[in-house]
């Protein structure tokens, strides 16, 4: 049984391979496979099948996954595992305030997204029933170059940091309007860092525009963004703008006094 992201000269002697292999089963499920088969489950993880079914087994048998047949998929006790981390942020509490307002004053959906290595992820959120925006999803990861949080937190985060990520960072364009060079993410940056807000528009999704404001602790330190998301066929740039924009910003400075 072997796994490539575990065969690293600098695993750690104290590693639980146990652990790290199971963990690596339940990230393999994902929107693109959301049921699989053994076979799958093995080639995706890149570990023997006797050993991914001994996995998938006890996870089931601990209610992870679920077991129909030859397929397998997550269990909704997965969702456990998330909530437990959610439910220890701060900021995630302290925003569903600050987010219904922003839904509530502008009728747009609002998310709180914080960044997690190279993507931006929404730890909370308020959405509406209205038809103009799609809904924004808890959980949901988005790639840090292209969304609207995302450029917000890298353009207005300390160089160094900024330094640091841009190493890392290689650039897929997710439609046909998306950026697809490094200089071309540093202008639109410097944009948003001048502006103090990000709107990206059809980059990650034809269709789709979106604009994100930066959320600063009390040290002055970006910890976050509040974005929204709609329709660009619905919602015109200009009534994104003046609609939505003021009250997000309002709420950002607002919960600045309530972070450390």
């Amino acid at each position: 049984m072997s796994n490539p992201s575990l065969e690293t000269s600098d695993k750690p002697k104290v590693l639980v391979g146990s652990l790290a292999y199971g963990l690596n089963i339940i990230m393999a499920f994902d929107r693109a496979n959301p049921r699989m088969t053994l076979s799958q489950v093995s080639e995706k993880t890149g570990m023997d099948r006797a050993g991914a079914r001994r996995y998938l087994l006890t996870l089931a048998h601990l209610g992870f996954v679920i077991q129909d047949g030859r397929l397998f998929q997550l269990s909704p006790k997965v969702m456990e595992l998330g909530y437990a981390y959610l439910s220890s942020v701060p900021l995630s509490d302290k925003a569903h305030y600050y987010l219904d307002r922003i839904r509530d004053q502008t009728g747009f959906p609002v998310a709180l997204g914080i960044r997690d290595g190279l993507d931006i992820v929404h730890i909370a959120s308020a959405n509406t029933d209205e038809f103009s925006s799609p809904a924004l999803t808890i959980g949901r990861r988005f790639p840090i170059a292209y969304a609207s949080a995302g450029r917000c937190i890298l353009a207005l985060m300390e160089k160094a940091e900024r330094d640091t990520l841009f190493k890392k960072i290689r650039l897929e364009p997710m439609s046909e309007m998306s950026i697809s060079t490094m200089d071309g993410l540093r202008k639109q940056l410097q944009i948003i860092r001048k502006q103090g807000y990000a709107l990206v528009d059809q980059e990650m999704q034809l269709g789709i525009r979106s604009l994100a404001v930066p959320v600063f602790n009390t040290k002055g330190k970006v910890v976050a963004s509040f974005n929204t998301f709609t329709f660009s066929s619905i919602v015109p740039t200009e009534k994104l703008i003046s609609d939505a924009l003021p009250a997000m910003q309002a709420a950002a400075e607002e919960i600045q006094t309530a972070l450390i």
